[in-house]
């Protein structure tokens, strides 16, 4: 744990589906629960239920529950319901008094100047920290694989973007954002399963699809030839004491990242997106971001993606000379974000960068804009 003038260096990431939380210079966060909140179903008959339960509790609820998810694609929808799941995370995961805490958090590389401005306003006005600094996503997951250029593919639950990082800062102007994500993955299984006869649609169900996903979907290194081999069906049991047989879906439902055509989605593959983000660039920073491509987040854990992502770019770049392609695949990158925010947090050479409450006072959270691009 790192601390600096006695106040304790606290980093979170807010992701759609899940908030990671933690202490600067640990290499994994103290707590990882669900970025939502639940409020019991009927107002009028709520004695004897807590009018907000967050996180786990809040999915344990769920049958009782309306479930609010404050954070949709990366950006911040609801601010109320945020500043109570700070509360719970500084108070009752973290037991630490965000007065005596500097926090690191970790953004989106579009958010907007005024969500910056809310952000801070927050820390200081409400949670009364000492200093804050936002950290860009794509920078601190190329601080985690200890770079600081290159690019980054993000895939979360409901956030997907591709954005190359010049020594440290994103380019903005190159950022792509892609509306195939792990929520899409997750429809296109749902599809797919419901097309052999299985019908997955309440929440419970939906987690089940979740699990299935992570657990046996695979990328094929070649699709035609996987289609046309024989594909064993594999038996996944659930909790119910049943299993459900899945064959060919554990690879049709991640190809979708490669040929969204599958499922009639209107939109660039993941390889055009990288291809089309390195092209906005300069370009002499050709070769260095094609060799430096990192993935990040819980819907790149897929098996075998990084070693389909190269070939496919080693298609596109073929003809150019002196350009070679290398994908780095981390093995924790789901926590990616967090884990370079805990590095960069942990660094007295960051010392002179933090935005402090005395600055805050002075000139405002306009002066966001001024330490943080």
């Amino acid at each position: 744990m790192a601390t600096h003038e006695n106040c304790v260096s606290v980093v979170f990431d807010l992701g759609s589906q899940n908030t990671k939380a933690g202490f600067a210079g640990e290499s994994f966060p103290r707590c990882m629960i669900p970025t939502t909140l639940g409020r019991f179903r009927r107002s009028g008959l709520s004695d004897g239920f807590p009018d907000v339960t967050l996180g786990e509790e809040a999915i344990k609820m769920r049958g009782v529950n309306h479930l609010d998810w404050p954070v949709d694609k990366g950006f911040i929808k609801d601010w109320d319901d945020v500043e109570k799941l700070w509360h719970h995370i500084f108070y009752r995961k973290l037991h630490v008094p965000p007065e005596e805490a500097r926090v690191m958090y970790v953004i989106h590389p579009l958010t907007s100047k005024r969500d910056k401005e809310k952000i801070t306003e927050i820390m200081f006005e409400s949670f009364m920290v000492r200093n804050i600094y936002l950290g860009l996503s794509p920078a601190l997951v190329l601080h985690a694989s200890g770079r600081t250029s290159g690019v980054v593919w993000e895939n979360g639950y409901s956030c997907s973007y591709v954005a190359p990082v010049f020594e440290g800062f994103p380019i903005k102007n190159a950022t792509i954002t892609s509306q195939i994500n792990g929520k899409t993955l997750t429809e296109c299984l749902q599809n797919l399963m419901n097309k052999v006869g299985y019908s997955f649609t309440t929440p419970t169900e939906i987690e089940l699809l979740e699990s299935i996903k992570a657990q046996l979907c695979y990328v094929a290194r070649e699709y035609d030839e996987e289609v046309v081999s024989e594909n064993n069906k594999i038996k996944f049991d659930l909790p119910d004491g049943q299993h459900v047989l899945i064959g060919e879906e554990r690879f049709k439902c991640p190809e979708l990242l490669f040929q969204p055509h599958l499922l009639k989605l209107q939109c660039p593959s993941i390889v055009d997106d990288i291809c089309t983000s390195i092209k906005k660039c300069d370009l002499e920073y050709k070769s260095l971001f094609y060799n430096n491509i990192v993935l990040s987040g819980g819907s790149s854990l897929l098996k075998g993606l990084s070693d389909r992502l190269t070939i496919e770019l080693n298609k596109q770049v073929k003809d150019l000379p002196d350009v070679e392609t290398n994908v780095d695949a981390m093995s924790s990158r789901h926590l990616a974000a967090w884990a370079g925010g805990s590095i960069l947090a942990s660094m007295d050479s960051l010392n002179g960068f933090w935005m402090t409450k005395d600055e805050y006072e002075d000139d405002g959270a306009d002066r966001v804009h001024c330490k943080f691009f």
